[in-house]
């Protein structure tokens, strides 16, 4: 059956905003201090919100938190993530925004201005989510993978049942072909992967020579296989726009 596509432009829709608003204090959150050389990611806290003037997060003291302090200041750009994964549909929320002020009184927070557009998704869904991220599949071997991939390409699409991939012709593949697919996360400069099944492949058109790879997840836990997703789906998230 089609997936359901959803947009990924950024809009205003009045129910994310208050899905925002109603966020729960203590919900995990990520920001990413954009340099002029390489972006910076912290971990932090939800902590509250002023409806249409400010979010408030945790202010860190990690070792990451120290080594940012010269960049955390007013007029600072970030980028936050939202992860709430107590939801029954694990809902992230993403925007652009930037630092406020921070406040060291009553506690220890960092102050940024109210977003003015949101892109959400909810990883629980069935319904699969467009994306642009790159990605390889590697090959079984009688000891697990190999370490060369077979394919480089993109991921298009992606859910925690399966996806779609675009990249090289792989020779001699078959539907129901046991292969890795491993995706580079830029912003942690990890390598991530999960075992999937090939279940359909659309060979190239005219203008292109790239396949489509539609897939499966193999996982034997749910959980891995959301925590695999969602680190795709935060990854393309937080690339930045292209000028």
């Amino acid at each position: 059956m089609a997936a359901t596509r959803r947009s990924w432009v950024p809009n205003s829709n009045d129910g994310n905003f208050n899905y925002l608003n109603r966020m729960s204090c203590n919900t995990e959150a990520q920001l990413q201090i954009l340099t002029p050389t390489q972006p910076i990611r912290l971990r932090t806290r939800f902590i509250g919100i002023d409806p249409d003037n400010a979010v408030i997060f945790a202010l860190g003291s990690d070792r990451h938190w120290l080594a940012a302090k010269e960049f955390i200041t007013q007029g600072q750009g970030v980028i936050v993530r939202i992860i709430n994964s107590d939801d029954p549909e694990a809902n992230i929320i993403a925007f652009r925004s930037k630092i406020k002020t921070l406040l060291n009184h009553a506690g220890r927070w960092l102050i940024i201005d109210y977003p003015s557009q949101l892109q959400s998704v909810a990883l629980r869904q069935h319904s699969r989510i467009p994306i642009m991220v790159s990605a390889s599949l590697h090959a079984l071997k009688p000891d697990g993978y190999e370490s060369k991939p077979i394919s480089s390409g993109n991921l298009h699409d992606i859910s925690i049942k399966g996806g779609a991939y675009v990249g090289n012709l792989i020779p001699g593949c078959d539907a129901d072909q046991a292969l890795q697919l491993q995706v580079k996360i830029e912003q942690s400069l990890e390598t991530i992967a999960m075992p999937i099944t090939v279940k359909n492949i659309q060979l190239p058109g005219d203008d292109s020579n790239e396949c489509q790879y539609g897939f499966s997840i193999n996982s034997d836990d749910d959980v891995d296989a959301e925590e695999f997703v969602q680190k795709v789906v935060l990854s393309h998230l937080m690339q930045q726009p292209k000028s």
